[in-house]
């Protein structure tokens, strides 16, 4: 279901940051402003309440603040990121959520969390090595 949401274009795999804030940047697919990018980070900053667990940052902000249309965009790390996260540092997966309100996106995140649940899945597309193969196993046991 997750993968209906996305296409080849927005699975980044192996990715290599130097920061969380090049990783954010990175990470921020077609659908929003640079504004909303901001936004993640300022967000981050006061409150790095988006590393969700062990590993995996969940960046999103505020429709308002520049989201143009509902994405999603999934991007693991090359070599893990720090990102203040005290219990769930360093973070491997980098997924930026976009949403232009606060309804439109509830299907989405359903799919994403019950992707993010199945450990088998998870683990199997940390290690795709291409976007396709990891929209692929996003499928597996759906049909």
């Amino acid at each position: 279901m997750l993968e209906a949401f996305m296409n080849e274009e927005d699975v980044l795999l192996n990715v290599s940051c130097e920061d969380w804030q090049e990783a954010l940047d990175k990470g921020a697919e077609q659908v929003i402003e640079p504004s909303y990018v901001e936004a993640i980070k300022r967000n981050h900053r006061e409150m790095p309440y988006m590393v969700i667990a062990p590993g995996i940052m969940l960046a999103h902000a505020r429709p308002e603040c520049g989201a143009k249309a509902i994405g999603l965009t999934l991007m693991t790390l090359e070599e893990p990121v720090e990102f203040g996260s005290e219990l769930n540092d360093p973070v491997k997966l980098v997924i930026t959520l976009a949403t232009p309100d606060d309804k439109s996106h509830v299907k989405m995140l359903e799919a994403l969390t019950e992707f993010l649940m199945d450990s088998d899945k998870l683990e199997a597309f940390e290690k795709a090595a291409t976007a396709e193969e990891a929209l692929d196993i996003m499928r597996k046991g759906e049909d």
